[in-house]
């Protein structure tokens, strides 16, 4: 069924569209803070579509992660184990990680934010251990240039995808790169949630 541009299905109308924006920073906040799924996800989508708007998607994603990063930085500064439990507890956490990125910042300082982009570490886990070695400032200074050095590793490749099937019309181009998307992303998260659980 389709809606708004006749050529296209509803659900591209709706990603392409406002909802598509709000979802994205929705998303970032969400994945800033307890949910596991990054806003990758959302926006690789839109930017097989059309690239640009994919491009406004994952600067709305950032600009939902920094209030995120603010809010689980702030509340790890008050009462850090249970900020650091709650994290833990999010699937596919490992203790083990908050421990090493707490090593990391510790001698890296800030720029560990940006050493190890395809690293695998949520950015919530550097918000909870940074109060140990960061102050807020810089936590939040190094914090958009690290999520969008991770994002754009993802915006890129799809990107080059939209790019390449310009050539079909809308409805076939839709299908095809739904496809693409949800076999991408399958295989992505088994890779990674099978590292992390041999």
């Amino acid at each position: 069924m389709t809606s708004g541009n006749d050529s296209q299905p509803r659900w591209v109308n709706w990603l392409l569209g406002r909802p598509g924006l709000w979802a994205a920073g929705a998303w970032g906040f969400a994945e800033g803070t307890l949910f596991f799924v990054v806003p990758d996800v959302l926006f690789t989508l839109t930017t097989a579509l059309r690239p640009r708007r994919g491009l406004l998607q994952l600067v709305l994603a950032i600009a939902g992660a920094i209030p995120a990063g603010f809010l689980m930085y702030s509340w790890s500064a008050a009462n850090r184990l249970q900020a650091c439990s709650a994290v833990s507890a999010v699937p596919f956490v490992k203790g083990s990680q908050l421990e090493d990125t707490n090593h990391r910042l510790k001698s890296e300082g800030a720029v560990a934010m940006l050493s190890n982009p395809l690293g695998g570490v949520p950015y919530k886990v550097y918000a909870v251990v940074a109060p140990l070695q960061l102050s807020l400032r810089e936590f939040l200074l190094f914090s958009i240039p690290a999520r969008a050095e991770r994002m754009l590793i993802t915006w890129i490749p799809a990107a080059l995808i939209g790019l390449a099937l310009r050539r079909f019309e809308d409805a076939k181009r839709a299908r095809i790169v739904l496809r693409l998307h949800a076999f991408a992303w399958v295989a992505i998260y088994a890779v990674y949630w099978g590292k992390l659980w041999p």
